[in-house]
């Protein structure tokens, strides 16, 4: 159901009043629409322009999460041996998938705001957009070979997805003690999971967690 505040609509106008089949049009997204719909990840819902609206599908987080995965395990797979991390893209997907969602309403909720878990969800999901240019420039331009290109990617694709994140969440919470620590600490945890996966699974050299530290000790002794 379609809802209005002072400055943002968040929703989706086709919902049935049938549980199963609103769930289903969670899926249903005109072609057409989808690409307006990811260009719109990035673009800060400023009041009065058409970016205010927010459509809540699950298809295009859905598509996020796909190309994440294909991008993090390729990317993986051409990292040195020694550096490969235990867990897997897919592991690390999926436990953000569902973390992070439910962290962000459970503070957004704190702070009064009224979003459905849904349209939490849908934020959060084609945010992701943000973190797939991001890695997919970086490897194509420069194979993961320059640091500096990756973060500069890094500021354009995830700073302006983390900013309508933020926003979206500062225009939704009515209590103004809550709304710098819940947009900061949504948009920072956005942020890093970007920086995590670069450097566990694209980068091809670096070395996290356990084996990093035996690596590090081998070739120390």
């Amino acid at each position: 159901m379609a809802r209005d505040t002072s400055v943002i609509f968040i929703g989706n106008d086709d919902y049935s009043s049938n549980r199963k089949n609103k769930y289903l049009k969670l899926f249903w997204v005109n072609p057409r629409e989808l690409p307006y719909r990811i260009l719109g990840s990035f673009v800060p819902p400023i009041a009065g322009s058409k970016y205010c609206k927010i459509y809540v599908d699950l298809l295009g987080p859905s598509l996020a999460l796909l190309f994440m995965a294909a991008i993090l395990h390729y990317g993986h797979s051409s990292k040195v041996s020694y550096a490969a991390s235990q867990v897997s893209p897919t592991e690390t997907l999926l436990i953000y998938s569902i973390v992070m969602p439910i962290l962000c309403y459970a503070v957004s909720r704190i702070g009064k705001s009224k979003n459905t878990f849904l349209e939490t969800v849908s934020l959060i999901g084609y945010s992701l957009f943000g973190h797939v240019l991001t890695l997919s420039v970086s490897l194509l331009l420069y194979q993961e070979k320059s640091n500096v290109f990756f973060f500069v990617c890094f500021l354009i694709f995830g700073g302006l997805s983390a900013l309508r994140i933020a926003l979206v969440f500062l225009m939704s919470i009515p209590l103004p003690a809550a709304r710098l620590i819940v947009c900061s600490l949504i948009a920072t945890l956005h942020l890093l999971f970007l920086i995590f996966i670069h450097f566990t699974y694209m980068h091809k050299t670096f070395i996290y967690g356990i084996a990093g530290n035996s690596v590090a000790k081998h070739k120390h002794l």
